[in-house]
């Protein structure tokens, strides 16, 4: 246990100061007995074991106490399995206790997600990963820091068995390995990487090196999944190149390099479009036909100047489709899993002692497997402090605060709330979270402006970080202003009312700090009669709007503009025009999904019956339904379950369209795969596809888009208008 001991403290230095010498000594000795009793585990080299089995640290996950909690769970289903079948079950313990949820962007310990049930994509790797090695399976989280092709990244797993990595999507529970929703979609990444902590030497296990930030050195995967070349970028000797996708309306950093001594850098990437950064010098690496890109200073955008972004090109990978009976397994095991799952969860909640709480009872189910720490700190005494403190916190802060933590805040804070008014003492005093920093009882210093406010609020001033920019702001009398007085000025951003601009999605807003371009946020509900006030710090700004086209490539606008001091400054936001061929680009469907049966166009629908966005594409349908009718394609609508079709809207379309049918499929698996494999939001259904005679996807679109109809139809009648 000596050796895994010394092999935490140089691996995780951040770690080993921030968390307590007990729980790395837990880790330690539960791997060693793994090590000596586990056959699988025994049969690893000492690199492989001490990073993938040992290493409690996946990504920048809270770290917990879990191993032997999971190992005592698991290890009676997978002893005397082979290593890829022992895999795939503790895949499958794993959606019995958790699934997908969007959720804030702090990353829960895998206990958290656990006691939880839920977790977004890197969250339930990292659970995933950690369950497995909690039986002595070799397991890492790899990840695709940005889709080029959509606006997502996503992580998976990769497992160890006999030598070669296999991959399985987490909580995500298929019949073989190497299968998931994410196949294509991989087949299309930019980069794919991996992570190891401390010192490494088997290039062959790990893969290329990336490059280190902090505790963490970067490996690349990305020729495992995807088409690939290598790219030379050239800059000043030691300079740090930020690699960027355009994603999100904004560039978004997916690795850095540094430049050697001879201001080359070089790295094997996808074949799409890469953008470079290095202070204020930029430059586009067209992946396509280019191979090489030198940095330097960009000519300025003082009007809206046009450029592409071109995703890697489809390359469709589709594994051999599953049996009736595998299919059948599968959906056998995600029913109990959802069943077991919910059970578990409803099992937290005690109603008879939340009587206690009185008005606390949704905090108290949110808690989920938390709620014991929840009702602990509530129920002490009468104080209405207490559900103040509570009602601060974000939801997944309430599924792992422990009592102790909150009642030391609650302490902190209680000599200053009658000082100020009651919202201003809880938001910004009496509440522990600032940012996304792990909760901790401040008795140490945090870093940067995390722990300024952290100091502010410890001494009663009520601090928190602005959203816009993450500037820290004060309570001072009577109003919010800038710890760092500023002069600032006003942007009005306008656009017509047919469109429908969403920030980091269809635009985006950076500030150069003298160093870099820093992104800001905007929000959308700020839109008032097509226009978006804006008060802003003086300085330099650029501007991104971006149309993405079906196919993932996107048609994108910059303009760069200066703000003075007291200036009020009008922009019109402007979107680059497409035409219907621009949007016709024909894709496979993934081989498990329905397509056409008649040899006609057809149009297919994933309908969300009751939902907003659902029941506008039919209102949009219902009003062209003549036009639709005329063009006869084959038209299904692919509905949740048997019933929805009695759904008001969806009932009145049915009856007037007797060629539409209703079909009930596993709908959200189909979802699921569909949009990602096409480069959509799986979470913003209807899904709607139109295919050509030859079952190929030629158009697909979801969530609300104004005139989503009227582009079906035109698609449509363009099938049509060839076929003739």
């Amino acid at each position: 246990m000596e050796a895994e001991l010394r092999f935490l403290r140089t691996a995780l230095p951040e770690d080993w100061a921030a968390y307590p010498p007990s729980l790395f000594a837990a880790f330690a000795a539960h791997a060693a007995r793994l090590r000596r009793t586990v056959p699988w585990c025994v049969a690893l080299s000492q690199e492989a074991y001490e990073q993938y089995v040992l290493c409690p640290r996946v990504n920048d996950e809270d770290l917990s106490e879990h191993r032997e909690l999971f190992y005592r769970q698991l290890w009676d289903r997978v002893r005397d399995l082979e290593p890829e079948q022992a895999v795939l079950e503790v895949n499958r313990w794993c959606h019995e206790q958790a699934s997908y949820q969007a959720q804030d962007e702090r990353t829960a310990s895998p206990l958290t997600v656990y006691r939880c049930g839920s977790g977004r994509c890197g969250e339930e790797s990292a659970f995933l990963v950690a369950a497995l090695r909690s039986v002595g399976l070799a397991a890492r989280q790899v990840y695709a820091p940005r889709w080029s092709h959509c606006d997502d990244n996503h992580a998976w797993v990769e497992v160890l068995c006999h030598g070669r990595w296999r991959f399985l999507g987490a909580c995500e529970p298929e019949p073989v390995l190497d299968r998931g929703w994410f196949n294509t979609a991989a087949s299309r990444a930019m980069l794919v990487h991996s992570r190891t902590f401390g010192p490494v030497t088997d290039t062959a296990l790990h893969g290329a090196p990336l490059g280190r930030e902090g505790q963490a050195l970067y490996h690349n995967q990305t020729a495992r999944y995807a088409p690939t070349r290598e790219y030379t970028f050239r800059a000043a000797p030691g300079e740090v190149i930020t690699l960027e996708i355009f994603n999100e309306a904004r560039f978004c950093p997916i690795a850095r390099l540094t430049a050697g001594a001879d201001g080359t850098a070089r790295a094997e990437l996808g074949l799409g479009d890469v953008h470079l950064s290095a202070g204020a010098k930029e430059a586009f690496c067209r992946g396509e036909r280019e191979q090489t890109a030198e940095l330097a200073l960009p000519a300025p955008c003082p009007d809206w100047t046009p450029f592409p972004f071109h995703a890697p090109p489809p390359s469709p990978v589709n594994p051999a489709p599953l049996t009736q009976a595998q299919r059948r397994e599968r959906a056998a095991v995600l029913a109990a899993g959802t069943a077991r799952r919910a059970a578990r969860m409803a099992g937290y909640f005690d109603a008879k002692k939340a009587r206690a709480c009185p008005g606390q009872r949704e905090l108290l189910r949110k808690a989920r497997g938390n709620f014991g720490e929840i009702h602990a700190f509530l129920s002490r005494d009468g104080d209405p402090l207490r559900a103040a403190l509570v009602e601060s916190l974000s939801d997944k802060d309430l599924r792992d605060v422990t009592a102790q933590l909150l009642e030391t805040h609650l302490e902190r804070a209680r000599p200053w709330a009658d000082r100020y008014p009651a919202e201003v003492f809880r938001r910004f005093v009496l509440c522990p979270r600032v940012a996304l920093e792990r909760l901790t009882d401040w008795s140490a210093p945090q870093p940067g402006a995390v722990g300024e406010v952290i100091a502010l609020r410890k001494a009663g001033v009520p601090a928190w970080l602005r959203p816009l920019d993450g500037a820290v702001m004060l309570w001072r009398e009577g109003r919010a202003v800038p710890q760092v007085p500023e002069v600032s000025g006003t942007v009005v951003f306008r656009k017509t009312a047919e469109e429908r601009f969403r920030f980091r999605q269809s635009f985006s807003l950076d500030f150069w700090t003298g160093t870099a371009w820093k992104p800001l946020r905007l929000a959308d509900r700020a839109w008032h009669k097509n226009r978006l006030t804006a008060r802003l710090p003086a300085g330099r700004y650029r501007v991104f709007t971006t149309l993405r086209l079906p196919a993932g490539d996107q048609l994108a606008n910059r303009l760069d503009f200066t703000l003075a001091p007291g200036e009020t400054r009008e922009l019109f936001l402007e979107l680059r025009d497409c035409s219907l061929e621009d949007l016709i680009t024909p894709r496979d469907m993934p081989s498990e999904v329905p397509g056409r049966k008649s040899g006609r166009p057809a149009l297919l629908l994933w309908l969300e019956e009751g939902a907003e966005p659902t029941e506008h594409l039919l209102n949009e349908l219902a009003a062209d339904l003549p036009a639709f009718r005329a063009l006869a394609p084959e038209a299904v609508c692919f509905l949740r379950r048997p019933g929805a079709e009695r759904q008001v809207t969806l009932a009145g379309l049915l009856a007037a369209w007797p060629e539409l049918k209703a079909e009930y499929p596993e709908w959200s698996w189909q979802v699921e795969t569909l949009a990602r494999h096409l480069g959509l939001d799986p979470d913003r259904p209807p899904l709607a596809v139109v295919q050509g005679r030859a079952g190929r996807a030629v158009y697909a679109c979801c969530g609300y888009q104004v005139g989503a109809a009227r582009l079906l139809r035109q698609v449509l009648e363009r099938l049509t208008a060839e076929s003739s």
